[in-house]
């Protein structure tokens, strides 16, 4: 007996209990159930943990099976025991053991026994399992792995008789824009596989909007081949050219971004994540000084003052004096003696806006009263 397939993404208009629509790249192609198959090479299934349900379901198609009959049939963990260790000590090695495996691995958990009816052929059609036991909507922000081993009761016995490995993607909430989940025709706005490899991996662990963003904004301005120019590169109107941003990070050159571009990055991953994160501008800065994009908050040369004729930064669902923003383009020093060389960084994260407060961004980022007036038309823009 053989598994022939395994879907995930079984109902594409819904997520609350099975995975999401995704694809590869902007250029290749939508990822379509079964995502795991026979002879190809299986492909990842991404889950978002707040739209789940109570039943979170699969698909699976066997061949093989005794003609014209039934069989229960499950699925579980590999990794797990056979049997319990009987010693204590046997028990304590045991979930050492495990410790790795959960934190790491299986966020699948196993599948409850159904009854498959094999045709004439041996083959079951499509069966519907549901999930046992998962981590999906506890594990956080993260990329795991399940390899599953599929059995089938004989004589009263449990069987051993096949075993498929799967990668899945863990994110907070349901994408927001650019973002969306329309299967229709080659969206090139579902989300990307290339771009939740990057997302996953510096959000790890978040289990909130707010965790999400701010390990996203950290690791935008942080990035160690970046550097500072004062010209978009990325953007060109109402498009942000993610695939090319990907392609600078792997690349391992250094590579220059303006704040535009941070803010296009912190919005587009974390509300890949599920985070709501617009981009809006505020003009005619005089700015303090402010710790530069990969600056070293130790070396004075990197704590520098200017004027801007506009900066660009996220902020949190809507545009105001008294709204939450995110700025993964400078650290903001929170010292209070500006003439002084003593400078405390701090990454903007979830900062007001604000006017005089001094836990408020602007007071920590302008200058006196000079500029700062805020725009009125806040942004998402389109992937490419």
């Amino acid at each position: 007996m053989h598994v022939e397939e395994v879907h995930f993404n079984h109902d594409t208009n819904s997520a609350t209990s099975d995975a999401l629509s995704i694809r590869k790249t902007a250029s290749g192609d939508p990822i379509q159930a079964p995502e795991w198959k026979r002879g190809l090479t299986a492909q990842p299934a991404a889950y978002a943990a707040a739209a789940l349900g109570a039943n979170v379901t699969i698909k699976a198609r066997f061949s093989g099976g005794p003609a014209n009959e039934a069989r229960e049939i499950r699925a579980v963990d590999a990794w797990a025991p056979t049997t319990k260790p009987s010693s204590f000590l046997g028990r304590v090695v045991d979930l050492i053991a495990r410790v790795p495996r959960s934190l790491a691995g299986n966020a699948l958990g196993e599948t409850d026994e159904q009854l498959a009816a094999f045709d004439g052929a041996g083959d079951s059609g499509l069966i519907t399992f549901t999930l046992a036991n998962h981590q999906l909507k506890t594990s956080g922000v993260g990329i795991r792995t399940t390899d599953w081993k599929w059995q089938v009761r004989e004589n009263g016995s449990w069987q051993d008789f096949d075993t498929t490995q799967h990668k899945v993607y863990l994110i907070v909430d349901m994408p927001n824009g650019p973002w969306d989940q329309n299967p229709e025709g080659n969206n090139t706005q579902l989300p990307w596989t290339d771009a939740l490899d990057k997302a996953c991996l510096w959000a790890m662990g978040a289990k909130t909007q707010d965790e999400a963003a701010e390990r996203v904004t950290i690791a935008v301005n942080t990035q160690p081949n970046q550097s500072y120019t004062g010209s978009t590169i990325f953007a060109i109107d109402t498009t942000y050219l993610l695939s090319w941003y990907l392609n600078e990070l792997d690349g391992g050159k250094t590579f220059q971004i303006n704040c535009t571009d941070c803010a296009d990055a912190v919005t587009t991953f974390s509300n890949l994540l599920g985070c709501d994160l617009f981009e809006g501008i505020f003009y005619n800065i005089k700015t303090r000084k402010f710790l530069t994009l990969g600056g070293n908050p130790a070396v004075e040369a990197d704590w520098q003052a200017t004027g801007w004729r506009y900066h660009e930064i996220c902020w949190l669902h809507q545009m105001g004096q008294n709204e939450l923003i995110y700025d993964a383009c400078v650290q903001v020093d929170m010292d209070d003696n500006y003439d002084d060389l003593v400078h405390v960084a701090k990454h903007p994260v979830k900062m007001r806006f604000g006017m005089k407060d001094h836990s408020d961004y602007r007071y920590r980022l302008v200058k006196g009263d000079v500029g700062a007036t805020v725009g009125k038309d806040p942004i998402r823009r389109s992937v490419a």
